[in-house]
């Protein structure tokens, strides 16, 4: 439906018909619904005036927007706390009392599932975990059940669900191209299947780029329009952030670092290749050296529990992964020039100042110039926040695809 309004000709002054959309009015105040909300996101409760001021939007329009954001249940209203001159103004923050969203982490061995507010705030001892299953189907049913278990009970309304997922996705539509560590996600669509299983709105993020939302939002990216995210734990994933955008490629596909050829005749790897960059610069890396050098499996956990007893010695597989690491971390810098970059994994706790090393062998490597204008520092995101960044993205944008 649209208004029809009587209006002059500039030119010739005779009265004219001017059609008028409402879907200007309608974007216009979901705009400001998303400005109000990012405010609230990046600095936590505020008042209806340091909204107004945070945002640039007029007060009244910000009254108005937060009352219709309070009765969706997306904000909840507390009693101010802070000593202010005159009659303080009551605050609003982002809902945790009523509703919340639940994160689906899909991981090569494990996967889990939590619950989140719209703060990101973790809910303590509210979470489910369950082996990554050998068939799609199976990976479906099993975690459909464990979120029906996280539904069982809840007062909290659950708004819908983020799932972070390694491997290619295509960002056109939503399917998993090729996922070399779980290739049960190979070919499918996994919103879409949880969406309608479920009938919870869904929605899924390549895991890297999980972990760049987690950080811009919650970590150390916050204001940061150029970043990369290096991710290092069950394989070896990048994501890259320029000009406040994700670098996706034609379809999706960009910043598959990992599969880059390092060694010629070295191990397979789940791509189908020998000797891709994966295989012998991430946590699984160094457990897969240790446990040929063991002659028995040995998970990261016990490498590090083993390496910080002293029990078990690492020197030399370490020394390799870190080397290769540093050629991987020199690349991102040489190819991205970012301001900053994030480095996700756990490796690095193997012994003290063993991240210095990283850079020391990293400056070796990466041109100068560009070394010195780049921050390292470790991720303070995890995939879980990553999947429930997701899930809030969603919540407050309309459940549209993300587009970062």
């Amino acid at each position: 439906m649209t208004a029809r309004l009587q209006c002059k000709n500039f030119l010739t002054g005779q009265k004219t018909m001017k059609t008028q959309s409402k879907v200007l009015p309608s974007l216009l105040r979901q705009l400001n619904e998303r400005q109000v909300l990012a405010a609230l996101q990046a600095h936590g409760p505020l008042s209806r005036a340091e909204i107004a001021r945070q945002t640039g939007i007029s007060f009244p329009t910000v009254t108005r927007v937060v009352t219709s954001l309070i009765d969706s249940r997306l904000l909840d209203e507390l009693e101010p706390t802070r000593n202010t001159i005159g009659r303080p103004g009551k605050l609003v923050c982002l809902a945790t009392k009523n509703v919340c969203v639940l994160g689906v982490v899909i991981g090569a061995k494990q996967c889990r599932v939590v619950a989140s507010g719209l703060n990101g705030s973790m809910i303590e001892d509210d979470s489910q975990q369950f082996a990554t299953l050998p068939t799609y189907a199976e990976l479906v049913t099993a975690t459909v059940g464990a979120v029906r278990e996280m539904l069982v009970g809840r007062r909290a309304t659950v708004l819908g669900l983020g799932v972070s997922v390694p491997g290619l996705l295509n960002r056109r539509d939503g399917r998993s191209i090729v996922s070399p560590n779980v290739h049960q996600l190979d070919g499918h669509n996994l919103a879409n299947d949880l969406r309608e299983r479920l009938q919870l709105d869904t929605v899924v993020l390549q895991e890297c780029h999980a972990l760049c939302l987690a950080e811009q939002v919650y970590g150390l990216a916050k204001g940061v329009a150029d970043f990369a995210m290096l991710d290092v734990s069950e394989g070896l994933g990048l994501g890259v952030m320029q000009g406040g955008r994700i670098v996706q490629g034609h379809c999706g596909l960009a910043g598959e670092l990992g599969h880059l050829t390092v060694e010629l005749d070295g191990r397979p790897c789940g791509c189908g290749n020998r000797g891709c960059l994966e295989t012998v610069a991430t946590d699984t890396a160094l457990a897969t050296m240790v446990s040929e050098r063991l002659g028995r499996p040995i998970t990261i956990d016990e490498v590090l529990a083993g390496a910080a007893t002293g029990e078990l010695a690492i020197d030399t597989e370490l020394r390799q992964v870190v080397e290769y690491l540093a050629v991987a971390v020199a690349a991102v810098i040489n190819i991205f020039n970012p301001s900053k970059l994030f480095i996700y994994g756990r490796l690095l706790d193997a012994r003290p100042r063993l991240f210095d090393e990283l850079l020391e062998r990293t400056a070796v490597r990466a041109l100068a110039p560009s070394f010195a204008d780049c921050e390292i520092v470790r991720a303070r995101g995890s995939k879980r926040l990553g999947a429930i960044a997701a899930a809030i993205h969603g919540a407050t944008n309309g459940w549209q695809a993300i587009s970062l």
